[in-house]
C-alpha cells in the first residue's frame, strides 16, 4: 500500500510510524509512506501520485486547514482513497460521516485500533480490485467485491455475481488459486465463497446476503469457521 500521515504535529506522525512499520514487519509486508503537514499539500500531491490510504488529522493550527473539508474534496476526486481520520473530537464524527471517511481513529492512538484499521483497509482495497478474463470473444472486468461464489461445472466453472452469470473453462482450482485467499474460501468440492458477503452459518450452510444457501461440507466446517473469522471485512455487510 501507498500510505499517508497528513497530521501538524510531529510526534504523533511518528508515533504512527513507527507502529504502521512494527506492524509490517510482524506480517512479513512492505509499503511505502509519504508524510504531509497540511492537507493541502497532500492534496497537490495528489494531482500526480497515487496514494491508497491516508490518516487524516482532523484539526489543524492553521484553521483553513480543515481535515474534514479536505477530506470531502480528496473524496470526491479520488473516491477509491481510504481515508481514516484523526481525533480526539468524537462530537465531530457525524461530520466525517459527510466525508465519507472509512474509519475514525482516537486520539492517543491505541495500537490494537490500528492494526485493526490496518488490516480492514487492506481486505477493503483487496474486494475493490478487479480481475479480467475474456468469455466467447468478449474481455470483462469484475469487481472482487462483487463475486459472491464460484460453482464447478461440468467442463468448468459459473462465476455469480449479484446481477449476472459468467460460465468459463476454468476449473474451481484456478479461481482459488487467482482469488485473495483470505477472502474466498473453498467451502465445498463445489463452491468458492466469497467470506465478505456471508452473513450467517450452520454447520451444513452459509447464508449469504442476496438469501442464497451455500454447503459447507462437513470436512471443512472448522476451517470455515477459522476462515470466517479471520477475514472479517469490516464492510456494509457486516456489524
Amino acid at each position: 500500500m501507498r500510505i499517508a500521515f497528513c497530521d501538524d504535529h510531529k510526534n504523533l506522525i511518528t508515533e504512527l510510524d513507527i507502529l504502521v512499520k512494527q506492524y509490517n514487519k510482524q506480517n512479513y509486508l512492505e509499503d511505502e509512506f509519504f508524510y504531509f503537514t497540511t492537507p493541502s499539500k497532500l492534496y497537490s500531491f495528489l494531482q500526480t501520485e497515487k496514494i491508497d490510504v491516508i490518516f487524516m488529522d482532523l484539526e489543524f493550527n492553521n484553521i483553513s486547514e480543515d481535515g474534514i473539508e479536505w477530506s470531502k474534496r480528496i473524496t470526491m476526486q479520488f473516491p477509491k482513497t481510504i481515508i481514516i481520520i484523526l481525533t480526539a473530537y468524537e462530537n465531530r464524527y457525524k461530520e466525517g460521516y459527510k466525508a465519507r471517511a472509512f474509519r475514525f481513529m482516537t486520539k492517543p492512538i491505541q495500537e490494537k485500533e490500528l492494526y485493526d484499521n490496518l488490516y480492514a483497509c487492506r481486505q477493503e482495497l483487496l474486494l475493490n480490485q478487479t480481475i479480467s478474463f475474456v468469455r466467447r470473444g468478449v474481455p470483462y472486468d469484475v469487481l472482487i467485491h462483487d463475486i459472491f461464489y464460484i460453482s464447478a461445472q461440468s467442463g468448468g466453472s459459473e462465476l455469480w455475481t449479484s446481477s449476472n452469470i459468467f460460465y468459463g473453462d476454468e476449473s474451481l482450482a484456478f479461481w482459488e488459486e487467482k482469488l485473495p485467499f483470505n477472502i474466498f474460501f473453498r467451502c465445498h468440492k463445489k463452491y468458492l465463497v466469497n467470506l465478505s458477503h456471508v452473513i450467517e452459518f450452520d454447520k451444513q450452510f452459509c447464508t449469504l446476503v442476496n438469501g442464497e444457501k451455500i454447503p459447507i461440507s462437513r470436512r471443512k466446517w472448522k476451517e470455515f469457521q477459522i476462515a470466517y473469522m479471520k477475514c472479517d471485512i469490516y464492510g456494509p455487510n457486516h456489524t
